[in-house]
């Protein structure tokens, strides 16, 4: 694990498929999709020499505040704001257009 700790900091893509390394997605995965967007978890490898808790979520850009299905030990919060956005906008639905509503489900207005 060593060998990978120290090489490989960045992240490699190849066609809908991208692993970051050790940096700050702790050794993350996204997979695009037309249907769900993108997929998103993390691996289950030490980064910066700590364990980080493991997440699957579905999201139209990528982020937790956008997704419409979430499993992780963040919150029940986050899960809860999933299900809403879901039922709002569906899966893989455009951010962009959607702003405003999204800011109100996530608290922020």
């Amino acid at each position: 694990m060593f060998l990978l700790e120290k090489h490989f900091g960045g992240h490699l893509t190849v066609g809908r498929f991208t692993i970051y390394g050790e940096n700050a997605m702790h050794w993350g995965v996204n997979i695009y999709t037309k249907r769900w967007g993108y997929v998103c978890f993390r691996l289950p490898l030490r980064c910066f020499g700590k364990w980080w808790p493991l997440y699957f979520y579905l999201s139209p850009n990528a982020t937790p505040w956008a997704s419409t299905y979430y499993r992780g030990s963040h919150s029940q919060g986050e899960r809860a704001r999933a299900r809403q956005r879901r039922a709002a906008f569906g899966h893989n639905f455009s951010v962009d257009d959607n702003y405003d509503a999204l800011k109100q489900i996530n608290g922020i207005e």
